[in-house]
This record gives structure tokens, sequence and C-alpha cells, in this order.
């Protein structure tokens, strides 16, 4: 199997595969307006487009124009035809920021050039066209992968520990935090996808399972049970901007599942013990109704299409309610051993999992029939779709199935199927299952993403290939689930393409973009100001807490002669001289294994410490200073070069 990162490197070296690369729709991480003026635009025309590029603060409170290594940037390309002057819808820009500017159009093509060929060696500082890997795992732990490209043999980017293994997560509407649930000690964990680390932990109390955000972003839904206190079931609502607890609404005993409708105005939780569904109005967080169930619901789903949740038990029947009028609509009888309903991306053709009879049916929205019924490998036991197919995973086989949606909902037809081989082993075989999915759509809609536990693995499958085009490695961890954190630019409106990225570095920089139809390269500038807070710390691990300044006025002394070597002391925050010190000592070493040490004495003026060296013979000699009370080493880099002469 090829390694992921070779596959993306002559992905973006062929000419098909860079098209379907640049033409990607992504979900942005910041939603200001794209009417807000930017002080600091520059544009540049060329083959009949204007391209204007802007750097906003994601923090409306810092000064505009004012950029800080560390800044969260909204990046903004408003792309239109200068004839025209609309926007240019789908014109897929890819861009880069990198250090240094160049000097003419030549060299900014050739740097354009080297970062769409996709080499490790010609990687950008920030790249504004990348998405990454997470990797729930069976031991507290969540692998952060770049799939595009390996650094040493490697491709892990971060490997955050949690304090117990999660159960389900779900991504902020801005993509910038992931919320995990974590049942075995009753808390959710918020994680910062820009650093990889977590933030802090919400506690609940009781077991935290599946995590739903709202589409208007605003709240976490959260469902919990409690083996603590008897009867405490239900969700709870946490705020997703500040993290608190905004309400605990118990719904009803057993398992649950949570829906919002798309309008964010109810909020429907089913109960298994209880055999009922609980409305909740959003607005208020208050449970209007309890609708009642002959039989233990096991999936809940919702239809954009019917405006309707759709609710199945294992017997089969399928019941349709009307959030609105809190009322069950019709019932559905399907096939008994139903086990997952879940829509297709239009909301009309819902896609039924039985398990124990290995087979899938599908029901039409639009008629609230079952139109269909396809066998499948056995045990189907999962359904996730792309822009065109429908991918259903086993726990009996290793076989993944396709179903291209185009051919779904012809009443009376059979259900028409491709497979690949998702691993070794069934990627449906988990002896830790979690509740979020093992398959995700990776960014392009035209790939999915596949996490096989028992390969340990991650696959990466192409529409129309006949088996995985790669994998990368898990590093021996088990995958229970897999999600993708994307950072490439959108298009928000009309020919407005942005996306929000964290400055890493400092200086003069250039901001690379590329049109490949038609071809246009340009660089921008930006200046990025330096950090002194982090540049102190940068400081502090290169040198520590002590600079040493070499005041010996030439490099070439004569060899076997008594020299004075003179250095200055410094605290290299404060700037002030050392004074004082008793333990301050100098080594000299040589490549022919000659060795010298002395204590320094402290001279009249201020900081500035001697000691007397005779150089054996000619050659090179490396000189170190060092001072334990200061905690200056030795082996410190801020050594000086003698020459013997």
């Amino acid at each position: 199997m090829k390694d992921l990162s070779i596959f993306f490197s002559l992905r973006y070296s062929i000419g098909v595969f860079l098209l379907t690369w640049f033409s990607l729709p992504f979900f942005t991480l910041a939603q200001p307006s794209s009417d807000t003026p930017s002080p600091n635009t520059q544009t540049v025309i060329d083959e009949g487009i204007q391209i204007a590029f802007s750097m906003i603060h994601v923090d409306s409170t810092k000064t505009p124009g004012v950029f800080f290594e560390g800044d969260d940037i909204l990046f903004r390309f408003e792309i239109t035809d200068t004839l025209t002057g609309q926007g240019i819808s789908g014109a897929a820009p890819a861009a880069w920021m990198e250090p240094g500017t160049s000097a003419d159009a030549t060299e900014c093509k050739q740097k354009i050039s080297a970062f769409v060929g996709g080499s490790i060696f010609s990687r950008a500082e920030l790249d504004l066209n990348v998405y990454y890997v997470l990797v729930m795992n069976d031991d507290a732990t969540i692998t952060v992968v770049d799939p595009l490209f390996g650094f040493g043999g490697t491709q892990l980017l971060a490997l955050i520990g949690l304090e117990s293994p999660g159960m389900d997560w779900a991504k902020g509407k801005k993509q910038e935090k992931i919320f995990v649930s974590l049942p075995l000690v009753g808390k959710v964990a918020v994680i910062n996808t820009f650093n990889w680390k977590v933030m802090e932990y919400i506690p609940l109390n009781a077991e935290p399972y599946s995590t739903t955000i709202q589409p208007d972003g605003a709240y976490l839904w959260v469902d919990f049970t409690s083996n603590k206190i008897e009867g405490f079931s239900g969700v709870a609502v946490i705020g997703t901007d500040n993290h608190l607890l905004k309400k605990t609404i118990q719904t009803g005993a057993g398992a649950h599942e949570v829906v919002i409708t798309d309008d964010n105005r109810y909020a429907c939780i089913t109960n298994a013990d209880a055999q009922t569904v609980s409305v909740i109005d959003v607005a208020t967080l208050q449970k209007v109704k309890d609708i009642s169930l002959d039989e233990k619901p096991v999936s809940m789903t919702w239809s954009s299409l019917a405006k309707a949740v759709y609710v199945a038990a294992a017997s089969g029947k399928i019941w349709v309610i009307d959030p609105e009028r809190q009322k069950v609509i019709t019932m559905v009888q399907a096939r008994a051993g139903l086990s997952q309903l879940s829509f297709e991306p239009t909301g009309r053709l819902a896609f039924i999992v039985n398990t124990p009879q290995s087979l899938i049916q599908i029901l039409d929205a639009a008629s609230n029939r079952i139109v269909q019924t396809g066998d499948m490998e056995p045990e189907p036991d999962q359904v996730m779709f792309s822009d065109e197919i429908a991918y259903v995973r086993h726990k009996a086989s290793e076989q993944i199935l396709m179903i291209p949606l185009d051919q779904v909902g012809q009443e009376g037809q059979r259900l028409q199927a491709a497979d690949f081989p998702g691993g070794q082993h069934p990627a449906g075989k988990c002896d830790m299952p979690s509740l979020a999915p093992g398959m995700v759509q990776a960014p392009g809609g035209s790939a999915m993403l596949l996490a096989n536990p028992m390969d340990k693995a991650i696959f990466y499958y192409m529409e129309g290939m006949a088996a995985p085009m790669g994998s990368f490695s898990n590093y021996n961890r088990t995958p229970r689930a897999v999600e993708v954190i994307d950072r490439s630019l959108e298009e928000r409106a009309t020919g407005v393409y942005e996306t929000v990225a964290k400055i890493r570095g400092y200086g003069e920089y250039d901001i690379a973009v590329f049109l490949d139809v038609p071809r246009v390269t340009h660089c921008f500038e930006a200046f990025v100001q330096i950090d002194e807070d982090k540049e102190i710390e940068r400081k502090r691990e290169k040198i520590g807490n002590v600079a040493v300044e070499h005041l010996t006025s030439t490099s070439s002394l004569k060899a076997n002669k008594k020299h004075q070597l003179r250095f200055r002391l410094i605290d290299p925050f404060t700037k002030e001289p050392l004074v004082g010190l008793t333990d301050v000592a100098v080594r000299g070493t040589s490549p022919s294994n000659w060795f010298f040490e002395e204590v320094a004495d402290e001279q009249t003026e201020e900081g500035v410490y001697t000691c007397e060296v005779e150089l054996p013979d000619t050659g090179i000699y490396y000189i170190y200073v060092g001072c334990p009370s200061k905690g200056l080493a030795f082996n410190n880099p801020q050594y000086l070069v003698l020459r013997g002469i």
C-alpha cells in the first residue's frame, strides 16, 4: 500500500489532481461579514481578473493592519472580472504564506511552482490549502495527522492526551474547537484545534455520551445518564463560546439520541427505556412534550426535505414526527433487525441499515414508503455519504460497499453497488466501539477516509479507484473514529474566498496566490511584528538566563603564549550586567583533544570576567563559558572560536 504522502505529492504534480484539489469546497473557521472593509487591501490585475487581498484580525479589538506572530488572522481574497466587475465563483484559489519577499514576478512564480509541486523540502511556513485528520483512539488519546506531507518519515502533528477514552465528538461551527465526551470521568473535553491542546474539561454530574452541535453553532447538546443518581438522565446544553453549562434537562430513562431541526427551533431526544421522544424548545430550553412510542427507539435522524424527525425501532417500525406539532404524523414498516437510519445529503432518501439480515432498505421521504431493498456484505453496521456515493461498512467483511446516490430511489430496481477492500480486516469490527463515525468525507467531495481498528490504520479512498489510494499509520494505536479539521480557503460569497489561520513567525512575508484557470500567480506582501514575550521565551530556550558577550579583540592568538580572555555576562531580558558571580569558569577544547578549564575572575568593570589561556599549537580551538549558579552549562551555543597561529 502506497504511503498517503506519496499519493498527495503525485496529486499536486498531475494536472487533473491539481484541479481537483484547488476546487475543494470548505468550511471556514470564522464568519465576519464579507462586506467588512480592510484598511490594508492590496490588489493585482492579470488576465482580466482582479484579486484583492486583505488580512483581518479575528479579534476585532486588535489594531487593524498591525499583525504580530501568533495572531489569528482572516485571509481574504476577493476575485472579480475586470470587465463586468462581478465576483468570480468557483475560482478555487490556492495560497501560501512564506518568509521573505520575492524580488520580481519570476521569483514569485518559482516559489509558487515549488509549493504546488508538494515536496516536503519546499513546504511553505503556512499553507492555506490544508486539512488535518483526527483519530479517536482506544488509549485515551487523539492522533492528529497531516495527510498531505510527512516530517522526517512521520505525519504525526500532535498526540492529545485525555483523562479517559472518548466516546463521541463534535466540531464547533468554526472548527476552532472540538468537544469530546468522556463518560468514564463524567466530563467533556474542549480541544483547541489551532494548538492541539485541551483547553479545559467541562464537568457533568453524570456520564456524557453523544455530542451534537446545533446548526447555528450556539449550543453543544450532550446526552447523559447517571450510575449514581437514579432517574438522572437527559441532555446537557453547553455554550460553545464560553463552555458554560447552560442547562441540564431530564428527559427520560435509557440511552439517548439527539437531533436538532435545521432552523434551530427544536431539539428531539430519544429515551430508549421510557419509549418516548422528548421535544425541547431551543429558545427557552424547556421540554414542551414527550411523544410516546410503543417500542424502544434505536435510531433517529432528521430529514431536511420533509422537515420531520424519523425514529426507528429494532422491529423495523419507523415513526415520522413533526417537531413543530409535536406529534407522530405517520408510521413506516421496514424489515425487523433495523439498527441504523440516516438520510443522504438531500434529505429525501433514508438508508435503513439492517445488521442481522445483512441488507439495506431505502425509504423515500417524499412518499414515506420503502422503495428499494438490497443485500449487503455480512453485518453492515454504518453508512456514511460523500456528495455522490453512500459508503457501507461491515462488522464481518473487509469490503466497503459503494452505492451511487444517483441510482438510489428508483422503486422496484435493485440497489447497484461496487466495493473496495477497506483493509485486511473488517473495518466495523472493534473491541471498544465509539458513537462517532469510523468514516468521514475527505475535503474535495470525492474521497473518503476510513478508520480500520484491527489494521490500526486510516485508509484514503478516491472515488473511481479499485482500492484505497494509500494509508497512514496510527502509530500502533487502535483507531475508533475519524474526523477532519479543514483549514482551506472557502468561497463564502460570490468571488470572496476566506480562511482563518494563526501566524507562526515574524518579519517580511510573501502571500503567494495561485489560480489555475486562467493561470494567475502573484505574491502580495505582509509584515508581521515580533512578539516580545515569545522572543523572550525563545531566548530562554536557546541561551537560558545568561548571555555571553565575548570581548577578546582578535580570534587569532599566538600558540605557546598566555593570553587574557575577556567576556561580559548579561541578563538577556533586562540587559543588565551580572555581577558578583563566583562560579564562572572557562573551558577550552580542540579537535586534537586539548582540554583546558579555569575559574574566571571578575574585573572592576561591571559584569566583565577574565581568565588566561595558552594555546599549545596551531589550529582551531573552542572556548566555552559556564556558570552553574545561573544555570549556564558549558554546552551552551555562545562559544568563541580561536585560531592558534
